[in-house]
């Protein structure tokens, strides 16, 4: 069977009638008819009845159009791809990222959409919040995935949320909090919290320390370090406490504690932005891709 012939057999279909079938294809009667033929001694069985008044789907026709519609969808879509691919072998996607809270969904995403667009060049960036922060005026990358809040002032671009992942309070097994019905925060006031430096997370330091304000304390020493491994350790070991996503227990295993909180500012939000003016249809094809993925990412 040919493509030819599914499409005859499709539009057939559609009309129930050969005559307009035939209209629709800007071909004879006898030529369609003739195609529909062929296309039956090659399956075997009618897939039309006809008649003088009416032309009706047999039911191998009915089973077979929901497979033929399935193969042209398929056969449209490898066409598109090879085009795609003698068209755009220049195309490049440049994604910056904040590593944190994108890791956990951002590669397989990545990698979904490598298999089904080989020939775009994807690039990648990591980058902290401050590099975020001045790369998005100057246009330079096509898509930036970070904290929502990001975004918020860049009028240039479009973007959406992803996901929401709640603070936690985190502290080493064993800490008298890890066992505690509910977390004594006039005794965590008094603790070291580590938090990352401003310079390279403001947005998450204020959060953090937002999330104490609600709760009616200050701690009462802080200690800013430079990475979320630094701070997990530091906490790990005993030294202190700290607040930061729960997302963090997947990529950092250890025997950390991590307590849920509560209040307005006790999660944060996660999106993907993109220049409204963009041109290049990778971010479109990357765009459709999120949205076939499940959404509980």
């Amino acid at each position: 069977m040919t493509y030819e012939q599914l499409e005859f057999f499709v539009i057939t279909a559609k009309h129930l009638n050969f005559s307009e079938a035939a209209k629709e294809l800007y071909i004879t009667q006898p030529a369609i008819s003739h195609q529909i033929s062929a296309l039956e001694r090659e399956l075997g069985t009618r897939l039309f009845t006809r008649s003088t008044r009416r032309v009706r789907l047999t039911k191998s026709g009915e089973l077979f159009l929901e497979d033929t519609k399935r193969m042209l969808s398929m056969m449209e879509s490898a066409r598109e791809r090879i085009h795609l691919a003698d068209d755009s072998s220049e195309l490049a996607l440049r994604i910056a990222y904040l590593l944190t809270p994108c890791q956990s969904f951002l590669p397989a995403f990545i990698r979904q959409f490598h298999n089904r667009y080989p020939q775009v060049n994807i690039i990648l960036t990591r980058m902290d919040a401050h590099d975020i922060s001045d790369a998005l005026p100057q246009e330079k990358y096509d898509l930036f995935f970070s904290v929502s809040r990001d975004f918020d002032t860049q009028n240039e671009y479009a973007s959406r949320t992803l996901f929401t992942d709640p603070l936690c309070l985190i502290c080493a097994d064993g800490h008298p909090c890890a066992t505690a019905s509910r977390i004594d925060f006039d005794k965590i006031a008094s603790e070291t919290f580590f938090l990352l430096d401003p310079g390279i997370g403001p947005f998450m330091t204020k959060q953090a320390l937002q999330v104490c304000r609600a709760h009616n304390f200050q701690p009462h020493a802080i200690k800013y370090l430079n990475s979320m491994d630094e701070i997990l350790f530091s906490a790990e070991s005993g030294l202190g406490v700290t607040i930061l996503p729960s997302k963090n227990q997947a990529f950092y295993p250890s025997s950390l504690v991590y307590l849920p909180l509560d209040g307005p500012h006790a999660q944060i939000t996660v999106g993907v932005a993109w220049l409204q003016s963009s041109e290049n249809p990778a971010v479109s094809w990357f765009l459709q891709l999120l949205d076939e993925m499940p959404k509980n990412i």
